[in-house]
């Protein structure tokens, strides 16, 4: 081991500066003294040395002059100046850099002992030890530490949540990636949002680093799941639809093809369908309706709307008026047509008469007079004397005169 390998995990070249700083100017070694810090002469005795170093209120010379010391110091000392690090008294500072340095140094000995005894930070949601210790313990056995984070507490408190982040991405980093049952275990137990976040991230990383062909492979090899709140192979599956599409929109789609009569076909889908709409909504719209018949299509559809209609208003309802309502879309075009009424009748009445079935023609009709008694009664109750709808429709277009008190 060396200086500039632990020195490597402090954030940026601060560390790696200072310590090159101080040791040209000052030297370090057991029997240097700092001229500006006389308190931090350091000792035989490691765990006097080591409260001597922390007791440093220059961060720069405490991060320099504790890389130097954790080089010369053999880590079956660590039990032992961990517990100093654990006492947190008062006068001594164990900040990030603290904290990132010495789990380096013990990570690359005995990464368990170290993932076993960390040192919790004061801050939440932070967990420099976790993230650093997992770091070092994935790079040489990737199985064992996807296996130690899942037997940690569940929630973010003690750092499982930023561990598996750790764990997921020095598996990316493997040449080779191993069987993926652990990997998968350490984002089943990631809650939903943070499950979700480190699919997709695996998944566009995988196909940043290896391609699109090697990522669907590997994808396609995950065993199916029937662990209780949601299958990881499903999610994956949905996921890596969701993430081609900042890729390769065909190969999304195609994608979606391959898995339409499999158990995740519905999902992967209605994914494609929302994130789709939201950059893209016209074409997302014309995919999602020219789908084959399905039970999930009404489904597919409406996410596809959702995203259309917030991201791109105006263009989805110029959509809208563009084509005849249609069964699929039966619910979004009786609102869109009951509001539209109210301000512009006589196009909404135009738009449900362009309705094919007839049933549904009445449907959207109806939906037009509603909105049009809301805005103009006498008028409303003149076209309805003429309208010819079922009788439950057009009792349904009268009560709309009296909705809010009107």
């Amino acid at each position: 081991m060396n200086a500039n390998s632990v020195a490597t995990h402090l954030a940026g070249a601060l560390v790696a500066f200072a310590l090159g700083w101080f040791l040209s100017s000052a030297g370090v070694d057991d029997s240097s003294t700092s001229a500006s810090s006389p308190s931090a002469q350091t000792s035989n005795d490691p765990a006097t040395a080591l409260e001597t170093i922390l007791a440093l209120d220059d961060p720069i010379d405490r991060a320099a002059r504790l890389a130097a010391f954790l080089d010369r110091t053999d880590p079956s000392a660590a039990l032992g100046l961990h517990e100093i690090l654990q006492q947190k008294r008062s006068g001594l500072v164990i900040d990030e850099t603290t904290e990132m340095l010495f789990a380096s140094w013990w990570a690359q000995s005995d990464p368990e002992t170290a993932f076993r005894n960390p040192v919790n930070p004061p801050w939440a949601d932070r967990h420099p030890w976790m993230r650093t210790v997992l770091k070092e313990w994935a790079r040489r056995d990737p199985v064992a530490a996807a296996y130690a984070v899942q037997a940690m507490p569940a929630g973010p408190l003690k750092g499982r949540i930023e561990g598996a982040r750790t764990v997921v991405d020095e598996w990316l980093k493997l040449d080779e990636i191993p069987e993926p049952r652990a990997l998968l275990g350490v984002i089943k137990q990631l809650e939903p949002i943070a499950r979700s976040g480190a699919i997709t991230h695996f998944v566009d990383s995988m196909i940043e680093d290896r391609g699109i062909d090697a990522t669907l492979e590997f994808v396609r090899s995950i065993p199916p799941d029937e662990l209780p709140g949601g299958s990881v192979q499903h999610e994956f599956l949905a996921r890596t639809g969701v993430v081609l599409i900042n890729h390769d929109i065909e190969r999304a789609i195609a994608w979606a093809d391959e898995q339409a009569d499999g158990p995740a076909g519905a999902g992967v889908r209605k994914h494609l369908a929302y994130y789709w709409a939201l950059r893209e909504g016209r074409p997302a719209m014309e995919w999602a309706i020219a789908l084959p018949d399905h039970p999930a299509k009404p489904t597919v559809v409406k996410r596809a709307w959702i995203s259309f209609s917030r991201n791109h208003r105006e263009d989805a309802s110029e959509w809208l008026r563009s084509r005849p309502p249609e069964p699929t879309m039966r619910g979004t075009y009786i609102e869109f047509i009951r509001d539209l009424a109210e301000t512009e009748p006589g196009e909404a009445m135009d738009l449900a008469d362009r309705t094919v079935d007839e049933t549904l023609r009445n449907e959207m009709r109806a939906a037009a007079g509603q909105g049009w008694m809301k805005h103009d009664p006498t008028a409303a109750t003149a076209w309805l004397a003429t309208a010819a709808l079922p009788v439950e429709l057009e009792t349904r277009v009268r009560a709309a005169q009296n909705v809010d008190g009107t």
